[in-house]
């Protein structure tokens, strides 16, 4: 059977590749450097090769991945049954956790491989002072690098991510438990094993659909290390928002259009001891389509929102009592947001403010 030329030139190419990656052979291309401590400061590695070959050549150079990374090469040639060591040095300061780096070796002699590509990896320990900075919250033998997640505005019909990474801080294998976890709220994995000295990173997934609420969401979930120890508290929020990305432009013509009869509301003097003291104020529609008004919130607890409708026609209003508890007063002075959330694609989230200061400041 006859072959094509450019089959047989092939087969000829890769032949002469084999032959000359035959000169080098690695004793140990991958170089495990085990669990260092960072106060032990730099550690060193050996990547050995022989040559098996007929003639002699040269490292040229040797390139790291990362600046963490150092290598020493032989500088004479390495003569024909000859075995040579690339000492390679990794500087684990501030990086505690796994680790995993390339190093590729270049050649003098073309007819070698002109590059070869070597990896060294380990698990570097953390001092208390580098943990501290990197994962500052102390949940016994684990550390996280927060305790609380912030994701910002949701859209309702779409899902934001936000990331919980967590540090094994002690000499026994974890593997974490969540617990509490709020309906819309996922987190991957739910389970997963970390050694010693090695950290994990849990993916929080916010869905804006399974949200309760709209406007600002604020929840917690719970983390431990095992069964057999307390969890920690992690605390989350977000802001959700309707979509109105996909609105034609009649749509928007035909939209509700929101209106407040007062953007301050003056609760003016009062006596810390006071009862109830209630104040109003209405929100109406200038629009075409009803007004939903999907969430009228306070952000102090010392004050309670009612709205009379939650649908407001064309051309209507909904009356806004708001109630002030004197004795409930974090400071004594009332200054509070009160939140309004509807689908006025121009204006879904508006603020008024209620004010007011005891009588003897």
């Amino acid at each position: 059977m006859k072959c094509k030329p450019y089959i047989l030139a092939l087969m000829l190419a890769s032949a002469a590749t084999a032959i000359a990656n035959s000169n080098v052979q690695w004793l140990n291309p991958d170089y495990d450097f085990g669990a260092i401590a960072e106060a032990d400061g730099v550690a060193s590695g050996q990547l050995r090769f022989v040559n098996s070959g007929d003639k002699p050549f040269s490292i040229i150079s040797v390139h790291t991945s990362c600046g963490c990374t150092t290598a020493n090469i032989p500088r004479d040639p390495i003569l024909p049954g000859d075995t040579a060591v690339i000492t390679v040095n990794y500087d684990p300061t501030g990086r505690p956790g796994k680790f995993e780096k390339k190093v590729t070796v270049n050649f003098s002699d073309e007819a070698l491989s002109p590059r070869a590509s070597l990896r060294i990896h380990g698990v570097v320990i953390g001092t208390p002072k580098t943990l501290q900075s990197r994962y500052p919250v102390d949940a016994g033998i684990m550390r996280l690098h927060s305790s609380v997640i912030p994701f910002g505005d949701v859209r309702r019909n779409t899902a934001k991510s936000d990331f919980v990474e967590i540090y094994n801080a002690s000499t026994d294998t974890i593997s974490p438990i969540w617990s509490n976890i709020p309906p819309f709220i996922s987190v991957a994995p739910l389970v997963n094993v970390i050694p010693p000295g090695q950290q994990a990173v849990y993916n929080l997934m916010f869905s804006g659909s399974r949200s309760p609420l709209y406007g600002l969401v604020t929840d917690s979930l719970f983390v431990a290390p095992d069964q057999s120890h307390d969890p920690v508290k992690i605390d989350i929020m977000g802001v959700v928002v309707e979509d109105f990305s996909n609105l034609t432009p009649q749509q928007r013509a035909d939209a509700p259009v929101i209106a407040v009869s007062d953007s301050r509301l003056d609760f003016g003097s009062f006596s810390p001891d006071s009862p109830v003291i209630t104040r109003q104020f209405s929100i109406s529609n200038n629009g075409k389509n009803p007004l939903i008004l999907r969430r009228v919130y306070a952000s102090d607890p010392a004050v309670d929102v009612k709205v009379d409708k939650s649908s407001v026609k064309k051309g209507k209003h909904a009356v806004v009592s708001v109630s002030l508890r004197p004795d409930a007063l974090a400071d004594g002075i009332l200054n509070c947001r009160i939140h309004i959330i509807s689908n006025d694609p121009e204006q879904s989230s508006i603020v008024v403010r209620a004010v007011g200061i005891p009588d003897d400041f």
